[in-house]
């Protein structure tokens, strides 16, 4: 049975297959938080999103009954990030930093959050009751910091653009053409750039396509419908780019 097979509106099979990945990838140990970790970020983020009315409480909202408790710094990020993430700013940034929270786990949950709040917000949008957390696996994280990361432009250190960024830069990002902050923006953490451009491909477009303005991903949207939804959202939600 499908994710969204009782949906009244017909999903695309690529966009189902990712979402049902992404939810079991929470329940996978990651580079920096283990599975209760990412499992209790996820929850934490949809329960603030209600609270904001930015979502609705349905069967199954929240993860299976656990003992782990964020600390009192990861939940300020979770929230800023699922309620309020235009009013990040580079204070907020250093006082987490400064408060215990390593610039890896940071980005960790950057790509965790953005993730569930993306397919919850779908989830609204199609009037779908929220997908249930699995069960949390019990494997350690890697804790593997990508050996060419560097502090360039950005708050957190990233992976340069081929050939400064090395093997890690060609196989995350490819030769050329070189990368915007926007897209290495997650790169300390691989696997969350690698998510991020599994739900993109599928929601909007592959990256490598995104100067061919004659491309329809969506069959009933064309390329340029596309870009007004994108901008209006953007637009809506203050995104700085």
């Amino acid at each position: 049975m499908g994710l969204y097979s009782d949906s009244k509106y017909l999903i695309k099979e690529e966009i189902e297959t990712v979402h049902k990945d992404h939810f079991l990838d929470f329940a996978v140990a990651g580079t920096w938080g283990n599975s209760e970790q990412r499992i209790a970020i996820a929850s934490f983020a949809r329960e603030v999103g209600i609270s904001a009315g930015l979502l609705e409480e349905t069967p199954n909202t929240f993860a299976h009954e656990s003992n782990f408790k964020l600390s009192k710094v990861a939940k300020l990020v979770v929230e800023k990030l699922a309620i309020s993430p235009k009013d990040i700013l580079k204070d907020f940034f250093d006082e987490v930093i400064n408060t215990g929270l390593s610039e890896e786990e940071y980005v960790e949950i950057v790509g965790i959050v953005s993730r569930i709040v993306d397919m919850d917000i779908f989830a609204r949008g199609i009037n779908h009751p929220l997908i249930a957390f699995p069960e949390p696996g019990v494997s350690p994280p890697s804790k593997v910091r990508p050996e060419t990361a560097k502090l360039e432009l950005a708050w957190v250190s990233t992976i340069p653009n081929f050939p400064e960024g090395g093997l890690p830069a060609k196989q995350l990002f490819g030769e050329k053409p070189p990368k915007p902050y926007i897209v290495r923006g997650l790169s300390l953490v691989p696997d969350e750039v690698t998510k991020h451009m599994e739900l993109e491909k599928a929601q909007y477009q592959p990256l490598g396509n995104i100067m061919n303005f004659d491309l329809r991903h969506h069959k009933g949207l064309s390329r340029a419908q596309v870009e007004v939804v994108a901008g209006k959202v953007s637009a809506l939600n203050e995104c700085f780019y």
